[in-house]
């Protein structure tokens, strides 16, 4: 039988973004989530998690964003003056080219350091990905083979989704118009480049921070995958509207966050997702 895996990333990136994850597992289909550990709203996240027993919660490894968990001076290569990182996923790629060997280096003393906060707060980590997809970058990608073996964190995200099989089920081309295709091409290579065997099918790239209620119409996952990880990012701007400055992410305030939870609260969507015939 197809394991489901309805994932959502970001917890504890926001008030909205956490409560939109509780309230989709509490009353929707909602069973999985990635946390970004060294954000300010990670104690309220986990507070919520306490109700949500079943809940599987995976480490959404950040070295994009606000502040790491390292000290600046073991990060060079990733923060700035003030101690914050600097680097988005092009930069990060560059540097994997330009200086490997320190960026590997500090990329697994700050990714370390977010596994071991996380299992220090209690979490039995259930999968690693990232935030922006950064650890798709091979040489990143290592460090998290490396870290995952050493940790027994069960399952790595690949991006691995299929955009033949994505368009036999959607209409929408909005992802030549908003990134999602130019997105999609740059993960696939890469995931081909990483070579990292998953029995997980990821859905969907192409649509992503966008998937409605209309990208499941009888999706069939290709035969040869055991489990389905949808990657979603759910999310009440109404809410974190009301934290100005705590908001570094506009994304965040985006009315397809509101979407996508409304997604996620659709139980029918399960009955949607079937399996190719074998």
């Amino acid at each position: 039988m197809l394991k489901k895996i309805i994932n959502a990333d970001d917890f504890g990136i926001s008030p909205g973004v956490n409560t939109a994850i509780a309230e989709a597992y509490k009353d929707g289909i909602l069973n999985s989530t990635s946390i970004m550990i060294n954000l300010k709203y990670v104690n309220h996240a986990l507070h919520l998690a306490q109700s949500m027993p079943n809940l599987n919660i995976g480490l959404h490894i950040n070295l994009t964003n606000e502040t790491p968990l390292s000290p600046a001076e073991e990060l060079p290569l990733l923060v700035n003056e003030n101690g914050k990182f600097k680097n988005g996923f092009v930069n990060l790629l560059l540097l994997s080219f330009l200086k490997p060997q320190e960026l590997r280096k500090q990329a697994e003393i700050e990714i370390r350091r977010q596994i071991e906060l996380a299992k220090t707060m209690g979490i039995n980590l259930s999968h690693i990905d990232s935030h922006r997809h950064i650890h798709m970058i091979p040489l990143l990608f290592d460090v998290v083979k490396k870290l995952a073996e050493e940790y027994q964190i069960p399952r790595i995200r690949v991006v691995n989704e299929n955009i033949f099989n994505t368009l036999r089920h959607n209409w929408s081309f909005d992802f030549l118009f908003d990134g999602g295709l130019i997105k999609y091409m740059i993960l696939r290579m890469l995931a081909f480049y990483n070579r990292y065997p998953s029995d997980t099918y990821f859905y969907t790239i192409l649509y992503t921070c966008k998937i409605g209620r209309n990208r499941f119409n009888k999706l069939k996952i290709p035969a040869k995958y055991k489990a389905i990880e949808v990657g979603i990012h759910p999310g009440h701007p109404d809410i974190d509207r009301n934290y100005g400055k705590d908001i570094f992410d506009n994304n965040l305030l985006n009315h397809f966050r509101e979407i996508e939870f409304n997604t996620v609260m659709d139980k029918n969507i399960l009955n949607e997702i079937v399996e190719n015939d074998r």
